[in-house]
């Protein structure tokens, strides 16, 4: 069994992967939904063979960009979006291996900006996450056994983080917030300084990623410290991968 992917949230940056004061989950008018269908035929990720050839890999038009290596085989992957809505409103994006194996999903939402997705290795151990963003939300997927996997909250909702959009959230990012040696997948709010603290702060609220359910862990606060983390706070990051410059992206 894989280790656990560690996923922080700042405050309840979740929409559907937050928990209400009730019992129920957290939700927003005109919230993003994906639905996903894999291509690609099951097989563990860390085979030395990679995924197995299958579905029609990247379609032509769609923006497209060297990822990491996702099925384990040693070789760089490809991340790629459609740049056209279909029929259905829906924006197709995927990974396909260098093998030839291919996981799609869709982003269904009615925001008027571009969809966005970035590929990430959180902790570097071949723990893989999609994180599709529609600019109101980013939902979370496991890229698992040769599919895009769409993670679930413990109310068996489409886990989110929110970015600024209903005010749980701002942002995510990867790094060690609980001093464990691995790196944590983070979602991040920024919140202006306070009657008390006189200060800016950044919350963290690490949530536990086991296999496609995901639960809200420990919170932790801090200074929000200079611009540049602040900067950081209120943009989609992992390590040194940014979505603006490392993810792909369809037209509006």
């Amino acid at each position: 069994m894989r280790r656990p992917v560690v996923c922080a949230l700042l405050g309840l940056v979740l929409l559907a992967g937050c928990s209400s004061g009730d019992g129920g989950a957290d939700a927003s008018p005109g919230t993003a939904t994906i639905t996903h269908t894999t291509t690609a035929a099951p097989s563990a990720t860390g085979s030395a063979a990679g995924c197995p050839s299958s579905g029609d890999g990247v379609p032509a038009g769609a923006d497209q960009a060297p990822t990491v290596d996702v099925d384990g085989d040693g070789r760089p992957d490809t991340e790629w979006i459609a740049q056209q809505h279909g029929s259905d409103g829906g924006v197709t994006f995927g990974v396909t291996t260098a093998s030839g194996g291919t996981a799609t999903a869709v982003i269904r939402s009615a925001s008027p900006v571009a969809r966005s997705v970035l590929v990430a290795d959180v902790t570097g151990r071949g723990e893989v996450v999609a994180l599709a963003s529609d600019g109101r939300q980013v939902l979370l997927y496991a890229v698992w056994d040769c599919g895009l996997v769409p993670v679930l909250n413990e109310q068996g909702q489409q886990y989110a983080f929110d970015l600024g959009f209903t005010g749980f959230g701002t942002g995510v990012g990867c790094a060690d917030v609980d001093g464990d040696g691995v790196t944590d997948l983070l979602g991040l709010l920024l919140q202006p300084p306070g009657a008390q603290n006189g200060e800016a702060m950044v919350q963290q609220t690490i949530v536990v990623l086991d296999g496609a359910v995901a639960r809200n862990g420990a919170t932790i606060a801090s200074p929000a410290g200079d611009e540049a983390r602040q900067e950081a706070a209120q943009s989609v990051t992992c390590g040194d991968l940014t979505l603006d410059t490392d993810g792909v992206t369809s037209a509006p």
